[in-house]
C-alpha cells in the first residue's frame, strides 16, 4: 500500500504526544513514590528518636496509637510476644507489609543503650488508598491527554495537508490544450507560496507550448492541405482535356488515389496532433467494409500484394462508431504493417468486439514488444511510424490494442473496440 503523507503527519503528531503523555505520567508516578518514601522514612526515623527516649529499664515494653505500634524487647527477652506485624521478622527489616486490609511501613532495627530490638509499625493504609486513587485519576488524565492529542494530531494534519490538497484538485483540473487557470497564492505559509509561485512559472511555460503548438498545427494544416489541392487541381485539369491515352489514366488515376489517400493521411495526423476528439467526425461505421476498402487501396497501389489479404468474419456485423478517416489510417498502418513481415498471406479476422490481424512472418522485434507492451508513451520512435500511429488512434477512439502473440510462426495484433457502436466521447488527453 502506499504510503500517504497525510497518515504519516497525523502517526507522527499522535506519536510525540502519546511519549509526551507517557513520560509525564513515569515522570509523576516517580516523583510520588519518591516523595512519598522520603516523608514516611523521615517520619519513622522522628518516631523511632521519640521512642529510643522513652526506653526505661530492661523490661520489655510497647506503645500504640492510632496509626502506630512500637515495642521495644530487650536483649535476653526473646520470648517476650510481639504483635502479629512484627512476628517472623529479623533485625533490620524496613518494608510496606500488607496485613489483611491494612498496609503497615514496618521498621525494625537494634537500640546500643539500652541493648535490645525497637520494633516500629506504622499503618500508611490511608495513604496507599489515596494513592490507588490518584493512580486511577493519573490513568484518565492520560487518556484524556491521548484524546485530546488525537483531536490535535487530526486537526494539524488537516490544516498542513489541506493546502496540498487544494493544490492537486487544481492541478487535476487541467487539461492540455484548454486555457489553464493559474494558482492563487495567498496561503499562509512562505514554503507554500513558493510552491505555487513555482508551479505557475511552470503552468506559464506548458501554456505558451501549447499555444506554439497550436499555432504549429494550424500553420501546419494550411502548408500541408495546399499541395495536396494542387495535385487534385492539376489532375482535374488533366482529365477535363480529353488528351490523355488508356495508361496515361490508369497513371493519373493512381496518383489521384495516391492524393486523396495523402490528404486522408493528412487530416488523421492532424486530428491527432490537435488532441480533441470534440470536432471529429463521428458515423456507424461497418468494420468489414473498412477493411475491404483498405486492402482494394493496397492492392491497386501495388499489384504485387493482390490475393496476400483476406477476411474471416463470424457471422455478425461489427459496427462501430468513430471517425472514418481514424479508422481508415489505422487499418491501413496495421494491415501495411502485417504485410511487410511477411512473405505468406495475412488474415483479417473479424468478431463482434475484437478485430485481430494476423501474418505468418519471424515476429517483431524484442524492443517494439517491450513497448507496445508497456505503459502509453508518445514519444516518436526510430524504428518506424506505422505501429506507433495504430496505438495513437486507439488511444483516442478508446480502444485496446494488443499483441496476442508474435514468435517465429508469426504475429496476431488485437483491437479490443469494446461493444458495438459504442465510441468514447471524452477528450483522450485526459485519459
Amino acid at each position: 500500500m502506499k504510503a500517504s503523507l497525510a497518515r504519516r503527519l497525523f502517526r507522527t503528531i499522535f506519536a510525540i504526544g502519546l511519549i509526551n503523555v507517557l513520560v509525564a505520567l513515569i515522570a509523576v508516578e516517580y516523583i510520588y513514590e519518591d516523595l512519598e518514601d522520603t516523608i514516611l522514612r523521615l517520619e519513622l526515623a522522628e518516631e523511632r528518636a521519640f521512642f529510643e527516649n522513652r526506653i526505661t529499664g530492661a523490661t520489655p515494653q510497647s506503645w500504640h496509637t492510632a496509626l502506630l505500634t512500637a515495642q521495644y524487647v530487650p536483649d535476653g527477652h526473646g520470648d517476650a510476644p510481639l504483635a502479629e506485624a512484627f512476628q517472623g521478622r529479623a533485625a533490620p527489616f524496613s518494608a510496606e507489609v500488607e496485613i489483611g486490609e491494612r498496609t503497615y511501613l514496618i521498621s525494625i532495627e537494634r537500640t546500643e543503650d539500652p541493648g535490645g530490638i525497637l520494633y516500629l509499625a506504622q499503618d500508611i493504609t490511608l495513604l496507599e488508598d489515596r494513592e490507588d486513587t490518584l493512580q486511577v485519576g493519573m490513568v484518565l488524565l492520560g487518556l484524556c491527554m491521548l484524546l485530546f492529542g488525537f483531536v490535535l494530531a487530526r486537526i494539524g494534519t488537516r490544516r498542513i495537508v489541506g493546502p496540498l490538497h487544494a493544490l492537486t484538485r487544481h492541478l487535476a483540473e487541467i487539461r492540455p490544450g484548454s486555457p489553464i487557470a493559474r494558482i492563487e497564492n495567498g496561503f499562509e505559509d512562505d514554503e507554500l507560496r513558493r510552491i505555487a509561485n513555482t508551479l505557475n512559472r511552470l503552468l506559464d511555460a506548458l501554456d505558451a507550448y501549447v499555444q506554439r503548438e497550436k499555432s504549429l498545427v494550424s500553420l501546419a494544416s494550411h502548408e500541408l492541405r495546399t499541395p495536396v489541392a494542387v495535385i487534385s487541381g492539376a489532375l482535374d485539369v488533366l482529365e477535363q482535356r480529353n488528351s490523355l491515352g488508356e495508361s496515361d489514366r490508369r497513371t493519373v488515376a493512381r496518383i489521384r488515389r495516391a492524393a486523396d489517400e495523402m490528404g486522408a493521411d493528412v487530416d488523421a495526423l492532424l486530428k491527432l496532433a490537435r488532441r480533441s476528439a470534440r470536432e471529429e467526425q463521428r458515423d456507424d461505421i461497418r468494420l468489414a467494409n473498412s477493411v475491404r476498402e483498405v486492402i482494394t487501396e493496397i492492392e491497386s497501389s501495388n499489384p504485387n500484394q493482390r490475393g496476400r489479404m483476406t477476411i474471416e468474419e463470424d457471422g455478425s456485423h461489427c459496427i462501430v462508431r468513430a471517425d472514418p478517416s481514424l479508422v481508415r489510417m489505422l487499418l491501413r498502418n496495421l494491415i501495411q504493417n502485417a504485410i511487410r513481415h511477411t512473405n505468406n498471406c495475412v488474415i483479417v479476422a473479424l468478431a463482434p468486439t475484437t478485430l485481430v490481424v494476423r501474418d505468418y512472418g519471424t515476429g517483431l522485434p524484442q524492443a517494439v514488444q517491450t513497448r507496445m507492451s508497456g505503459p502509453a508513451d508518445r514519444s516518436v520512435p526510430e524504428d518506424g511510424l506505422g505501429l506507433f500511429i495504430v496505438r495513437l488512434i486507439c488511444e483516442r477512439l478508446g480502444w485496446r490494442l494488443r499483441i496476442r502473440t508474435s514468435g517465429a510462426t508469426g504475429t496476431e495484433m488485437e483491437i479490443a473496440f469494446g461493444h458495438p457502436s459504442e465510441a468514447p466521447e471524452s477528450d483522450p488527453a485526459t485519459q
